[in-house]
């Protein structure tokens, strides 16, 4: 056994001599017994053309007990790059530095045992870069030539003249910038003909400096020689002399009222360039110190005069010095003595039209009269004129104004008896005609005079600012007019029959219902004691059926010649103050004269009892989170005032037997709750509605006891389906 193994051993010895003193190029060739490395190229192929930096690859296949150390690429027989020691075996190879043509690459794989080494088959590729960029051109350095061609230097100049210049450069001028003592003036010009206007009554007169800066695309720049020029140019004249003088008029108290105490005395003036200050002066003798701003006023104490006739006037004055006296006002001052009898009154419990000769209007030329609406009595009288007035002499305890409103109507200044009350603004965004303007109760039952003047001055929002007088009623009538898209009124069939939203014509708060559908039907559900149904006539209508609780009226026919927007078709007076229907029904019927059947249904109006306190009234007070004079619908005198501030809260303190707030209802409207006395009557009142309802009775309380009384409104909230909280108080109606 031993022998065996002595001779293995021996056998190997010679073996590793003999492979020791073989030489290492022929070992490379041989497959000696311990073993061989195969070297192969795998990239790039042989015959492919490569560029750039492209990876030299190599496989090393290990045949026997050999181990590879490292691999080292070669390039034409040099070495390419340091050996790799690990698989897999890589080289980048930069081609841009070798020669474009064809290049010899091979792998040798160098041996970790014995440090044999086994080189590859060489592989042939062609290097084809391309050639390098040619250099860069060298910078532009050369500056542009720039010169000023006009004006010439020395030049007097006036007015507008052209400022030129000439430009070049040797790659080409961008731009040309004009200064004018230094600034830059106007804006670089960048073609030829190099200029620029310059308006020389902008400068002071005398030496002024023109340069012009050449600038080439690589930013050289060069600036003229100066030229200096002279602006001559004539001053402006002086403007003319203000001669023309203030106008000016006395507004209050009237011509030939009747006056004690404090009143307040006021005037209109206006001027072409300005009024700076309008001096009241009482019997010729100025009365307190000049008024600088407008409204012109001031009160008069009548106790420090003696009783009696006194005139009293306006002087306005103008920053010129120009000077006007008004026409004279003459007033009775009786403080001591009884006053004159009042003169015979007028019928109590009527309308009287602006043609009654208790209606006067000054100036003359002031006022005209329009028939072109279906106004109270067929006309009504407007103006525009400030100063222009229109005075009422009535006997009564209550009075109402009927006008109209639209976007063109402007503000009025209504006094009562020689006393300012306030000024009514009777802008609208739609227009109404026949309606409450203005209401004055709780007067002493003897003769007052009604003032109306219109002031010349406009809501921001209006056009205009014409006053209309349509009417006065005596005494005042409490009338809501609820528009045809209010919650009690009914259309069958709702959708088929009536075209709802018509927007064709002026109607009251801008829309109406129309149909032509013969059974169609209009029903409206109300409390009070009248009602007037406010439509349309015209060479295009039709005849209806009208039915109020129950029992059909004689039919009604709306042919008219001319159309007549917001007539009055339809009036029932004299009701029992109690809960009413009135239908009205398109019969398909119409005038031998008419083109259409077309019935018209754009408002009612309810009178109702009680007397009318509007959202203003002193007797109301509001808390935090209330908005007045909001004018987005048509509402009761024009405005209301209105909330969706939960917790806010409005009470009115009144005197009578019962109480009916008028609010609104429609789709962004909330939640309230109503306290009478301090005691919750209704806590929880939604005014939601899926249409608009302006002027609607959202609260009624009777039976009290006669007495002074408070009323709260108070905002909790809002529908869920309802898109805002809005609690609206546009007045109160009071039963005494």
């Amino acid at each position: 056994m031993l022998e065996t193994v002595n001779r293995a051993c021996t056998t190997a010895l010679i073996a590793i001599l003999a492979i020791a003193w073989i030489p290492h190029q022929a070992s490379a060739q041989l497959l000696p017994p311990v073993g061989s490395l195969i070297v192969t190229i795998t990239s790039p192929a042989s015959g492919s053309t490569v560029s750039g930096a492209v990876p030299v690859s190599a496989s090393v296949s290990i045949v026997g007990a050999l181990t590879v150390s490292s691999v080292q690429f070669q390039l034409d027989g040099a070495n390419l790059g340091a050996p790799d020691t690990s698989a897999p075996y890589s080289v980048s190879w930069d081609t841009t530095g070798a020669a474009n043509g064809s290049h010899t690459l091979s792998a040798v794989a160098r041996d970790g045992l014995l440090g044999l080494q086994f080189t590859s088959a060489p592989v042939t590729v062609t290097v084809n870069n391309a050639p390098p960029p040619p250099p860069p051109p060298p910078a532009d350095t050369t500056p542009p030539t720039v010169g000023v061609t006009s004006p010439s230097n020395g030049a007097t100049i006036q007015g507008t003249v052209p400022v030129s210049a000439s430009a070049s450069d040797n790659v080409g001028v961008a731009g040309v910038q004009f200064r004018i003592d230094g600034a830059n003036f106007g804006a670089e010009d960048t073609s030829a003909p190099y200029s620029v206007s310059w308006n020389t009554t902008g400068a002071v007169n005398g030496s002024h400096t023109i340069t012009a800066v050449a600038r080439d695309a690589a930013g050289n720049r060069t600036t003229s020689a100066p030229v200096t020029v002279t602006v001559s140019n004539a001053p402006p004249p002086p403007p003319p002399a203000d001669t023309t003088p203030p106008t000016v008029s006395i507004t209050s108290p009237s011509n030939g009222a009747t006056i004690h105490g404090t009143v307040t005395v006021t005037a209109d003036a206006a001027d072409n360039v300005g009024v700076v200050g309008v001096q009241f002066q009482l019997d010729g003798v100025n009365g307190g110190p000049e008024d600088t701003t407008a409204p012109y006023s001031i009160p008069f104490d009548t106790t420090s005069t003696s009783d009696g006739v006194h005139t009293i006037t306006a002087v306005a004055r103008d920053a010129a010095g120009n000077r006007t006296t008004s026409a004279a006002v003459t007033v009775t001052v009786a403080n001591n003595a009884p006053p004159p009898p009042p003169p015979p009154p007028p019928a109590s419990g009527a309308r009287f039209e602006e043609t009654d000769p208790s209606v006067t209007f000054t100036p003359n030329g002031g006022w005209s009269q329009d028939a072109s609406r279906p106004w109270s009595g067929g006309g009504a009288a407007f103006s525009t004129t400030p100063g222009a007035q229109v005075t009422f002499t009535f006997t009564g305890t209550s009075v109402t104004w009927i006008g109209g409103r639209a976007t063109g109507t402007g503000i009025a200044r209504v006094s009562l008896d020689g006393v300012v009350l306030r000024d009514v603004d009777t802008y609208s965004k739609t227009e109404e005609v026949r309606v409450s303007m203005f209401t004055a109760s709780g007067l002493a039952n003897t003769s007052h005079t009604l003032t109306i003047v219109a002031t010349g001055q406009q809501n921001a929002a209006a056009t205009a600012a014409f006053i209309i007088v349509d009417a006065f009623d005596v005494p005042t009538v409490t009338v809501s007019r609820l528009q045809e898209t209010d919650p009690d009124i009914a259309y069958s069939p709702a959708v088929a029959g009536w075209n709802q939203g018509d927007t064709s014509r002026a109607w009251s708060a801008g829309i109406a219902a129309l149909s032509t559908t013969t059974g169609a039907q209009a029903t409206f559900n109300f409390t009070g004691t009248g009602i007037s149904w406010i439509g349309a006539r015209g060479p295009q209508t039709g005849i209806a059926r009208v039915t109020l609780d129950g029992v059909v009226q004689p039919p009604v026919d709306t042919y008219s010649p001319t159309e007549q927007i917001q007539a009055e078709v339809f009036a029932q007076k004299g009701l029992a103050d109690t809960s009413h229907t009135l239908t009205i029904e398109v019969t398909g019927q119409q005038n031998a004269a008419s083109t259409s059947p077309l019935i018209v249904v754009d408002a009612f109006e309810v009178t109702m009892s009680g007397t009318r306190h509007q959202d203003t009234d002193p007797a109301i007070a509001y808390g935090a989170g209330w908005i007045q004079d909001n004018r987005d619908k048509a509402y009761s005198e024009g405005a209301t005032a209105e909330s969706n501030t939960v917790g806010a809260q409005a009470t009115i303190t009144f005197t009578g037997t019962g109480i009916r707030w008028i609010g609104a209802r429609g789709p962004q409207t909330g939640i309230a709750r109503v306290l009478l006395d301090g005691n919750v009557v209704a806590d929880s009142i939604d005014t939601f509605a899926q249409t608009e309802g302006p002027q609607h009775a959202d609260f009624f309380a009777s039976g009290l006891a006669a007495g002074t009384h408070t009323l709260t409104i108070q905002v909790t909230g809002k529908n869920p389906i309802s898109t805002d909280a809005w609690i609206l108080i546009d007045a109160f109606d009071v039963i005494p």
